[in-house]
């Protein structure tokens, strides 16, 4: 697997290694992750990561507005979560339902899955954007 960050990139050929990865946190505390088939840009898991909350991408294709991972037990509607990384716009935050809110071991989970499958995780529910 290919795994670009802000200004960074790695590889992760088995699972432990992309665990890895995806335990990185900048200065700031968190971090955010594009990953892909070494070969192939799509399809493709975007994930960006705050301490240990996280929110999930899926994008099976070019020009697919994607699907986003929902939390496992929703919040009371209006509640956000601000994720703050390097390379996050504006540099104070960004603003995200927590509906779309997943632990960051979650993330972990689903990127595993991908790289097993390289399709989104079915133990998770999904919002086609």
């Amino acid at each position: 697997m290919r795994i670009e960050g802000h200004h960074r990139r790695w590889n992760a050929s088995d699972e432990t290694a992309l665990e890895g990865v995806l335990r990185f946190r900048d200065d700031l505390g968190g971090a955010q992750f594009w990953i892909t088939d070494d070969d192939d840009p799509f399809p493709a898991v975007a994930i960006r990561l705050s301490g240990d909350f996280a929110d999930v991408h899926y994008f099976p294709h070019d020009g697919h507005p994607g699907f986003r991972a929902l939390a496992e037990t929703p919040p009371p509607a209006g509640h956000t979560t601000t994720f703050i990384y390097e390379g996050c716009d504006p540099p104070t935050g960004e603003e995200t339902p927590s509906e779309f809110v997943l632990l960051a071991s979650t993330a972990i989970d689903v990127a595993k899955e991908f790289q097993r499958t390289g399709t989104r995780s079915p133990a998770l529910s999904w919002f086609e954007l």
